[in-house]
């Protein structure tokens, strides 16, 4: 019967520190390991190959003489120092010091089996592509930067811009309606018919054109919006934009408003987003009574088909309406400035919806719509839900 050799205790030692001598010797970190004289007493392949210096060169004699620049460096030395008290140290790389520049060194103390410290372990990790990846990473956030501030101050001069020369524009409007309509008083007798309805023909024009420039002020506004905190109950504010509507048309309507929410934005853009919102559900309606219907519900979102609005809970406030609806191939058309389906049947700057859609940006959220010809449409404003 075969029976095992016996190991011999010498052996088994023997064959420990080789096994310890190999995995040292293979780590991808660069092994030193220092007496308390600062004497190295291992030295690594990954070390001979960092600093240059094989093994036979460096095992007995100071590490301050092995590596150079060493002594020079003052956080080393602290280091090393602070190890041989008994305390684990760091040093993170450094372009300052030809020995670091890309080296992370770990500073550990070795103890005897009473707790003597009997010298350091340095452990030296090679982090270059790390830095690299970083420097890359700051340089693409530094050009980044520096394309938003660009982009940011090109888009603020354009809304002053806007701002500045649309007020400047009402002003010569003002004068010219109300000359006009001097005129018309004064000259009522020396007027024609056809020529009393040539200049309110005007008039309406420069009505239609201050509406306009209106329009673009808000969108001009808005543009430089800055975020506001305070807290908007919709229900108040959507019946006070219902009440107003109410008032100004002749038409019967029919508005129900379900229980709504509070959102966090600016009072009067959300109050110009819901009047804008409303109107056209009333405007664009041949239905008799025209009926709106506002309502609420939280809901979570697929951030995969909203991109760039990643959170993760909305307010879908919703106005439906049973109008005349439009085409689902012009849905996107219709948020675009100035464009109006119904041009000569309905009047409008066609800013309407342009300024609903920036009104939401604004408010980080977004708008979609649904609608069919002769049944209707549903516009759904999405609000990202406060966190508490």
């Amino acid at each position: 019967m075969k029976t095992d050799t016996p190991v011999k205790k010498e052996d088994s030692v023997l064959n420990e520190n080789h096994f310890a001598e190999l995995l040292i010797d293979q780590s991808i970190d660069a092994i030193i390991a220092i007496d308390c004289s600062c004497i190295v007493i291992t030295w690594n392949s990954t070390a001979a190959s960092i600093y240059k210096t094989t093994k036979k060169q460096a095992i007995g004699k100071s590490i301050f003489n092995v590596i150079d620049g060493l002594k020079d460096d003052k956080e080393t030395v602290d280091a090393i120092n602070r190890a041989l008290k008994g305390n684990k140290t760091f040093v993170p790389a450094s372009r300052q010091f030809a020995h670091r520049p890309h080296a992370e060194n770990h500073y550990i103390p070795l103890h005897d089996n009473d707790g003597n410290v009997i010298g350091v372990m340095n452990i030296v990790h090679d982090v270059a592509h790390r830095i690299k990846a970083e420097r890359q990473l700051q340089q693409l956030n530094d050009e980044l930067e520096k394309q938003y501030r660009q982009l940011k101050l090109t888009a603020d001069e354009l809304a002053s811009f806007t701002y500045i020369t649309s007020n400047k524009i009402k002003e010569p409007i003002r004068h010219l309606y109300t000359g006009i309509e001097h005129l018309i008083k004064v000259e009522a007798g020396r007027l024609s018919d056809s020529g009393r309805a040539s200049f309110r023909r005007i008039q309406s024009s420069i009505n239609r054109m201050d509406l306009l420039l209106d329009d673009m002020l808000s969108l001009a506004q808005i543009s430089i919006l800055q975020k506001a905190n305070t807290a908007i109950d919709l229900d108040e504010l959507i019946r006070t934009v219902c009440d107003e509507l109410k008032n100004k048309t002749e038409k019967p309507v029919s508005i129900n408003i379900e229980e709504l929410c509070i959102v966090t934005g600016h009072r009067d853009y959300l109050y110009l987003l819901f009047y804008n919102l409303i109107d056209n559900a009333i405007k664009f309606n041949e239905s008799n009574p025209a009926t709106v219907k506002v309502s609420c519900e939280k809901v979570f979102l697929d951030n995969e088909t909203v991109k760039p609005f990643v959170e993760e809970q909305y307010y879908k406030i919703s106005i439906s309406d049973n109008g005349i609806g439009f085409e689902n191939a012009e849905k996107e058309r219709i948020f675009m400035m100035f464009e109006k389906l119904h041009d000569k049947k309905y009047k409008g700057s066609g800013m309407g919806l342009t300024l609903a859609q920036k009104i939401m940006h604004a408010h980080d959220g977004f708008i979609q719509v649904e609608s069919e010809p002769g049944k209707g449409s549903a516009f759904h404003c999405f609000f990202p839900v406060t966190k508490e």
